[in-house]
């Protein structure tokens, strides 16, 4: 999918981004770090799932695959200086606080630009999903309970009642679609910017729902359910990341429902996902082919089962039915069935340099083992920065680290990091991405998210302004190898 078109980007999260007011949103500093990416020469801005997060502020954790989080409206466009001094958005202790202060600064937009905007052909456009995330979000907040101990008229969505719920609780159903209208209109123009300055937007898609999630609670025949809850639940098997494995606790696809109905869950989800990015990928790839369950009662993943996927018929529609570039998160065990998907549909899969130093010669993740269409990192979210794995002080893995780069033992990981960003630009993989630590060379207090550890995650932000004056060596590295577009 990527053959002969080299390209180099960034891995920045919105809630990363620098702000004056707690964490990134849709706002100025999305331009200015458009602006960033055009003077260092890269042509993509990889982020996280857009998607609003149920647990402990994870986009991989949500409460719905279509919606945009809330935390990202700018709502400095809508409030006047006093007005934003009520909810000290830039007091808050952490992203759960921010969370809570934003929730009243959101419902002031809402009274503000209620009746300025026509929302009908936003609502016709979104109608697959709209107005059910709408409903899920206002019987959340009447009932502070999951879907599944909603009243039973609810819970099992009778169209009676969920008529009569539409026209009792209309104004906060309205307002929940005005915050998603106002996101979706906002990103469109930075994405629109980002465009005409010849940079993609590489996004992100969870392979699994939460269980108490609009998307769940809207389409319950897609999921195995019994008595609204899930007997087996999805997670990994021990592995680099957790010797327990992981236990997502997400509810599994009734496979069969879905291909009686053409994968339309799957058609819908890729269609939204078409209006966000230009490239998404695929996380946890290997689930097309296998998927690993566990039952529910379990308290680790050990010993969970391996089931086929829906492989081939899946991928078919949404590769039919999406506009975006699709890339494979093919991390930890790549099995033949992994590998046939990809070649066949001649899809991207994902190398981590951080993976490479072991005393295999032949590990797939080292530089000269890459294949073309490939997209490699140093690390990814999931990694501790590459500056605070080098300060970890496993002198073994370093020196191979700088063996392979063909440097002096004796020099400072500083120069290990420059060495490893060299190698990425002069490798075969015809993407690279670089997270924003590993550029700004942080330790592991800037790390993003640690596997399998519930708290202290996703709260990394960018301090203060980037210094674009490291912008004219990664455009250097651009022209020299190849990845200026």
């Amino acid at each position: 999918m990527f053959n002969n078109c080299r390209k180099s980007g960034v891995l920045l999260h919105i809630t990363s981004l620098s702000s004056l007011s707690g964490w990134g949103k849709f706002s100025s500093e999305c331009y200015e770090f458009i602006d960033f990416l055009k003077m260092g020469g890269f042509s993509v801005w990889e982020v996280l799932p857009f998607s609003p997060p149920l647990f402990e502020n994870s986009p991989y954790s949500t409460y719905s695959s279509f919606a945009i989080n809330p935390n990202f409206l700018d709502v400095s466009e809508f409030l006047n200086i006093e007005e934003l001094k009520r909810f000290n958005l830039d007091k808050a202790n952490n992203l759960s606080d921010y969370s809570e202060k934003m929730k009243g600064a959101i419902e002031l937009v809402c009274e503000k630009e209620r009746d300025k905007h026509d929302l009908t052909g936003f609502i016709r456009e979104n109608k697959y999903w709209i107005e059910d995330f709408a409903m899920f979000c206002v019987a959340k907040e009447i009932y502070n309970k999951p879907w599944y101990e909603f009243p039973e008229k609810l819970k099992n969505r009778n169209k009676t009642y969920l008529n009569k719920f539409k026209k009792e609780n209309k104004t906060e159903i309205n307002d929940i679609i005005l915050v998603q209208y106002l996101l979706d209109k906002k990103w469109k123009e930075i994405k629109s910017y980002a465009g005409k300055n010849n940079i993609e937007i590489f996004g992100d898609v969870p392979f699994y729902v939460e269980l108490d999630s609009a998307d769940v609670w809207a389409n319950k025949e897609y999921w195995k359910l019994e008595n609204n809850k899930p007997k087996l639940v999805a997670g990994v098997p021990p592995d680099y990341f957790n010797s327990e494995g992981q236990l997502w606790g997400y509810p599994i696809y009734e496979y069969e429902k879905l291909a009686e109905k053409n994968y339309e869950y799957f058609i819908k989800k890729f269609k939204r996902l078409s209006c966000l990015f230009d490239i998404v990928r695929l996380d946890h790839f290997v689930g097309f082919s296998r998927y690993y369950a566990v039952p529910s009662t379990h308290k680790n993943a050990k010993k969970g089962k391996w089931f086929k996927g829906a492989g081939e018929k899946l991928l078919k529609q949404i590769l039919l039915h999406s506009s975006c570039k699709i890339v494979a998160e093919d991390l930890g065990t790549v099995t033949e069935e992994t590998q046939k998907l990809k070649e066949k549909f001649s899809i991207p899969g994902v190398k981590v340099l951080m993976f490479a130093f072991d005393d295999d010669r032949d590990n797939m993740y080292k530089p000269h083992n890459y294949e073309k269409n490939c997209v490699a990192y140093i690390g990814t979210h999931d990694n501790d920065t590459f500056m605070g794995l080098l300060n970890t002080g496993c002198w073994d893995k370093i020196n191979r680290f700088k063996r392979y780069f063909q440097m002096p033992l004796e020099l400072g990981n500083d120069v290990v990091v420059d060495n490893a960003i060299v190698n990425l630009y002069r490798s075969s993989a015809n993407m690279v991405i670089f997270t924003m630590q590993d550029i700004l060379k942080l330790g592991n207090e800037a790390r993003m998210n640690t596997p399998g550890v519930a708290k202290g995650n996703w709260e990394w932000k960018v301090s203060g302004v980037i210094d674009k004056g490291i912008c004219s060596k990664f455009l250097d590295l651009a022209y020299l190898y190849g990845r200026k577009v």
